[in-house]
């Protein structure tokens, strides 16, 4: 069994930076803890962007074989799933320019207001949540790709600005405004399709 690993004083396991430490060292099974600790979180995100189950995993499988790789140079003591997320999102979007397409994305609560659209009983209304979710998807998919990740982040992981800040390695400030023109511009988009009012 690895060094890291064996360290076990409370019970809980090693901490990140052991982890990191010893993976660091060439310790496989240290790695491997890592991956089981964010394999779930880092395959919500890539799936928040590709909104398809064989890109996600493959984004995620790709991410953790692009930290192994690079694991030499993160610091240890800084947070690991931001670093882990901000590899994910480069790696969904380097997919998305080779086939030329946008991200995708749950859309159904990315604007503040009326962001639960839920099936009713009356069937006029479940007609009209699937055309407003039509709507919402295709003015999303007008959205440049930094306001598609940002909302993605955001909205749909339920991130704070300080980890989102450290997953695209853009200081706090810089998220709040990119958020903010982002839901501008979505709401402006989908009033454009809909005809209602911001």
């Amino acid at each position: 069994m690895s060094q890291a690993l064996r360290r076990n004083p409370s019970g809980g396991g090693p901490d990140d930076a052991e982890l990191v430490r010893a993976a660091q060292g060439g310790d496989a099974p240290a790695f491997t803890e890592i991956v089981r600790r964010y394999q779930h979180s880092v395959h919500r995100v890539a799936w928040a962007l590709t909104r398809n189950d064989g890109d996600a995993d493959d984004v995620a499988q790709e991410t953790f074989v692009r930290a192994w790789r690079a694991l030499g140079r993160f610091r240890v003591g800084e947070p690991l799933y931001p670093w882990l997320a901000r590899i994910a999102t480069n790696l969904a979007f380097s997919m998305f320019r080779s086939r030329k397409r946008r991200p995708e994305t749950p859309l159904e609560p990315l604007l503040e207001a009326g962001r639960q659209w839920g099936v009713e009983d009356d069937p006029a209304e479940r007609v009209a949540a699937g055309e407003r979710s039509q709507h919402l998807q295709r003015a999303f998919a007008e959205l440049k790709p930094e306001h598609q990740t940002i909302l993605a982040l955001r909205v749909v992981e339920e991130q704070s600005y300080e980890a989102i800040a450290e997953t695209l390695g853009v200081p706090i400030g810089t998220v709040m405004s990119r958020l903010s023109r982002a839901r501008a511009e979505l709401k402006t988009r989908l009033a454009a399709r809909t005809g209602e009012g911001t």
